[in-house]
């Protein structure tokens, strides 16, 4: 059998999904002169992706200028409730108070997703190939040589590995990770509400672990749950009936009644940070870099920025792969990471237990957060994605 020939290409990135997609699409406006592939596991059009996303403000705004949000329903957050049950501590955030439209928007990723597919059709310059994933890769002086699945032999400047958690680009070069098994479990669904959230999202902490919801179109929100190994278990074979019973129950009536639930989905949750998340000619960004606990809803909201940060480091440069612009990337990225993760993992350790001490220190900052502008206004800010 003869051996299909090698393609060269100037970037290829690994996955096709919400991080792959929007770094495929910015790099081949940016760089018209590079020829750029994306290798898509999915046989026919953009990997499923079944969340419902909350966009940061920063985030919907660079979105909505790259014309990706155009005919996706969109719900703005308009406020956002964040309390303790059973304690005094509560704090609201409000995007009138911030001088912003919305703190953030949610829309479904299937559709933002497919969105960022079509926009990576329209590029000239863009491959997008379907049904194919990456086997190998070999790292040379000048180049990195990729062999897919179907035979096919890339040889590019620089590789971008977005595929997600389980990232065969971190493990074939071999990029440690610091990992951490938070011991808990994720519960997505659609929640039923007898009356519309006009806008409120909620991060309620309980005994059963944190509950967010937020607003979607009409009398629906989008819930994560959080449960304990144990829990979990017990909760999968809850009916519909008992779940949202169990779950207006730890919840309250804020939000007030919970009339119906679609099918659960549970997901181990961890956070996970790459070492390092460059190598030669090689770059992890997204999920592939860092995994976060989804506490807060900053998981997307910092792969974007991972775009946004590569495609500004490769801006001034002729080669992809250059080295100077991809250590000046992972430089440029430290100061996010570092902020995001302490928010989020800090909010997860702080709340999960009932160690009076921890319980009194938490619900003191969520007063201080409610009753302090300047530091309720940083805290918002970051949770946008804007710089303080």
């Amino acid at each position: 059998m003869d051996e299909k020939p090698v393609t060269q290409t100037d970037v290829a990135i690994a996955g096709g999904g919400l991080v792959g997609a929007l770094t495929g699409l910015m790099l081949a406006q940016q760089r018209p002169d590079w020829r750029i592939v994306v290798c898509e596991p999915r046989a026919e059009g953009p990997p499923t992706d079944k969340r419902i996303i909350a966009l940061a403000a920063a985030s919907a705004q660079r979105l909505q200028t790259l014309g990706v949000l155009e005919g996706i329903e969109s719900t703005p957050i308009k406020h956002i409730h964040i309390s303790d049950r059973g304690f005094a501590g509560a704090t609201e955030l409000h995007a009138q108070q911030e001088q912003v439209d919305a703190l953030g928007r949610v829309v479904a990723a299937s559709e933002l997703v497919n969105n960022l597919y079509l926009s990576c059709q329209q590029q000239t310059n863009l491959t997008w190939l379907s049904g194919v994933r990456l086997e190998s890769l070999q790292q040379q002086q000048e180049q990195v040589e990729l062999t897919l699945n179907n035979g096919q032999q890339l040889q590019t400047k620089l590789l971008i590995g977005a595929d997600g958690q389980n990232s065969l680009v971190r493990e074939q070069l071999r990029l440690e990770s610091d990992v951490y098994n938070y011991g808990q479990f994720g519960c997505i669904a659609t929640l039923d509400l007898e009356q519309p959230l006009n806008g409120w999202a909620f991060e309620r902490f309980t005994e059963a672990g944190p509950i967010a919801l937020l607003p979607m179109q009409g009398n629906q929100a989008s819930l994560v749950w959080s449960f304990t190994e144990a829990q979990r278990d017990a909760a999968e074979q809850w009916s519909d009936a008992e779940f949202l019973r169990r779950c207006q129950q730890a919840f309250g009536y804020r939000a007030g009644l919970f009339s119906g639930v679609s099918r659960r989905v549970f997901y181990p949750l961890i956070l996970r940070r790459a070492k390092r998340s460059v190598h030669h000619r090689s770059v992890i960004i997204g999920n592939a870099s860092h995994a976060l606990h989804p506490i807060a809803g900053q998981g997307f909201n910092l792969g974007l920025r991972d775009t946004e940060e590569l495609c500004q480091s490769l801006a001034a440069t002729d080669d992809p792969g250059s080295f100077k612009a991809l250590q000046r990337y992972e430089q440029s990225r430290e100061q996010d990471y570092q902020a995001i993760i302490k928010l989020t993992d800090g909010l997860v350790r702080g709340f999960s237990n009932h160690y009076w001490p921890t319980v009194l220190g938490r619900n003191s900052a969520l007063m201080l957060l409610q009753h302090c502008g300047p530091l309720k206004s940083a805290f918002a800010r970051l949770t946008m994605g804007m710089r303080p």
